[in-house]
């Protein structure tokens, strides 16, 4: 048991470039930023298509890739998508038992189904943010899956309960002193890529991305595009074209 992309404009950021907390930040959101129409269309499709689309428009693959280290935990196929809810922590002692409800717990209870939880861990240290009673929780609300950029433990048990989680490894010991929550629902950094409540969080075997909420649209229309482009050429393939004939960049 645990107890213990482009990035937005005018996200508040520390002199170390992490998201700062957002000064009477509520503890939980309820409801997420609404979901372009393109986020249905983005279900099912792998994260390196995503990535594909993303750079294709430009946008900075340093921004809304997630470190290489964020990698499946559990065995997991398919992609893992949906809406960001998030949790921050901060390094340093302090944090109760009322922080870990507010900050860890209640956004967990509060997200709609589909969501995928996000924590910042706010330390290089490996430690483990969850363990199976919150996979749990997390499971029984219909979450989509989770993304730490630190450590769990007790994977056997989660391996059980086909929750997609993605983290930085495996650890025996929780945060302890080392780190504590401090807010929730707000813009969070993990892995690098700055996170805000309602982005689209993608993961799979190959890694790990955000899909910034205003670019859902586009990027879905784009994925349409490629999809064709890789089906045709697949199908070229199976009949014996070569690479130079089949491929369409």
């Amino acid at each position: 048991m645990f107890l213990g992309l482009g990035a937005a404009a005018a996200v508040p950021l520390t002199a170390e470039g992490r998201v700062r907390p957002v000064e009477g930040a509520p503890s939980t959101s309820g409801t997420l930023t609404a979901q372009p129409a393109g986020g249905e269309r983005l279900r099912g499709v792998s994260a390196t298509l995503l990535c594909d689309a993303l750079t294709r428009l430009g946008h900075d693959r340093a921004r809304f890739t997630l470190a290489h280290d964020i990698r499946a935990t559990v065995a997991t196929e398919g992609t893992m998508i949906g809406p960001a809810v998030t949790t921050q922590y901060a390094p340093g002692r302090g944090g109760s038992a009322d922080d870990i409800r507010r900050f860890v717990f209640d956004p967990v209870d509060a997200a709609p189904a589909g969501s995928v939880w996000v924590i910042e861990s706010g330390t290089t240290e490996r430690v483990s943010m969850l363990g199976e009673l919150i996979v749990v929780a997390c499971r029984q609300r219909g979450l989509a899956g989770i993304v730490t950029d630190s450590g769990c433990r007790d994977i056997e048990a989660i391996g059980r309960l086909d929750l997609p989680l993605f983290s930085t490894g495996t650890v025996l010991y929780g945060p302890g002193a080392a780190i504590h929550p401090v807010a929730a629902n707000v813009p969070v950094t993990c892995g690098g890529a700055v996170i805000r409540p309602g982005d689209l969080v993608a993961a799979d075997v190959d890694g790990a991305l955000v899909v910034p909420v205003e670019a859902i649209d586009e990027v879905a229309r784009l994925v349409e595009e490629l999809q064709g482009k890789e089906d045709a050429t697949r199908a070229a393939l199976a009949r014996g074209a070569s690479l130079r004939d089949a491929y369409q960049f």
